[in-house]
């Protein structure tokens, strides 16, 4: 299947329909649909859907190469940072503070992206290795410590207490409802219960279609502060992912992991974090915009993975995987 039909076929797909579907809401103001504790339970549930799922396979099949998929990609995060920051220095006019929070959010992941990434693998029934969901867990904090590097580096914070924001990184929800998935997974595989695994697994793609839809709602208030964004600024939200979806294609290639697999490092490596990082950066760099560095996550490079990204890093690892 070439490019444009796999493009097509993405955007059939129901829980991109949805996300499609919130944009043309967006434009109703009809954010009030879902109220904030609706939108926190649906995503708290999908975090311990995915880490219940990735947990039960990863003790039973997880072997030496993955732990080293795995130590390569943390590099990734800890290095990719710096390489974004350099390049928003270079090529836009935004501050240091801010610049160092952009960095930290597309140095990290999107845990949102990754769910729909496997919808996307399993509608065309494309095997891929469950433990991966692992790298979901630990690639979220390197890229907040290099970001704080750059921010100390570069005198943007200096005297700033960080006690609160190691308590917060450390004890972020997203990471800790993943985990619990993860040790819940293992112990239902070993004392074989598979009742709780298959509820959670059956409510998994509705639950992402209505996560998608209300990520649409939130395009239009997005869009406002997209407005005031300079082109090259814009672009950084779209060649980044390319990049680092190029980069976990390549680690795929090294290591001769399998297209599934190797599609969804590439989508991990790929995306870059709205949740988790906004939430620590708030803590660490006050003074950056948040106005800047979350639409450029959330309002471009989520939207540009979900119906774009995914499948050009599908077609990719068909080709050379």
């Amino acid at each position: 299947m070439n490019l444009m039909k796999m493009l097509l076929s993405n955007l059939m797909a129901l829980p991109i329909l949805f996300f499609l579907s919130g944009v043309v809401f967006s434009f109703f103001r009809l954010n009030w649909l879902f109220r904030p504790a609706i939108h926190s339970f649906i995503t708290y549930v999908l975090l311990f859907s995915i880490g219940l799922k990735g947990g039960m396979y990863f003790i039973q099949y997880s072997d030496r190469k993955i732990f080293s998929v795995m130590g390569v990609l943390v590099l990734w995060c800890l290095i990719q940072p710096f390489i974004s920051y350099a390049l928003l220095r270079k090529f836009s006019r935004v501050d240091s503070a801010t610049a160092a929070a952009i960095a930290a959010c597309f140095g990290s992941v999107s845990v949102m992206t990754f769910a729909t990434g496997t919808a996307f693998l399993e509608k065309l029934d494309v095997p891929f290795q469950p433990q991966t969901v692992a790298f979901l867990a630990v690639m979220e904090v390197p890229a907040i410590l290099s970001g704080l590097f750059i921010s100390k580096w570069m005198s943007c914070s200096e005297g700033k207490p960080t006690k609160n924001l190691w308590i917060e990184t450390l004890l972020n929800k997203t990471i800790l409802m993943l985990l619990l998935g993860m040790i819940v997974g293992v112990v239902c595989h070993q004392i074989k219960f598979d009742i709780l695994p298959s509820y959670f697994l059956i409510s998994f793609k509705p639950l992402l279609c209505l996560f998608l839809f209300y990520m649409g709602l939130l395009i239009e208030k997005q869009r406002k502060d997209l407005s005031g964004f300079s082109w090259p600024l814009s672009l950084f939200g779209f060649y980044t992912p390319l990049l680092g979806g190029i980069f976990g294609i390549f680690v795929s290639y090294l290591f001769g992991l399998d297209v599934g697999t190797g599609t969804l490092i590439a989508i991990l490596s790929a995306s870059a974090s709205y949740i988790a990082v906004p939430a620590a950066m708030k803590i660490a760099l006050p003074e950056a915009k948040e106005g800047v560095y979350l639409p450029l996550s959330l309002g471009i490079a989520f939207p540009f993975n979900v119906l774009i990204g995914i499948p050009i890093y599908y077609v990719l690892a068909s080709k050379l995987l």
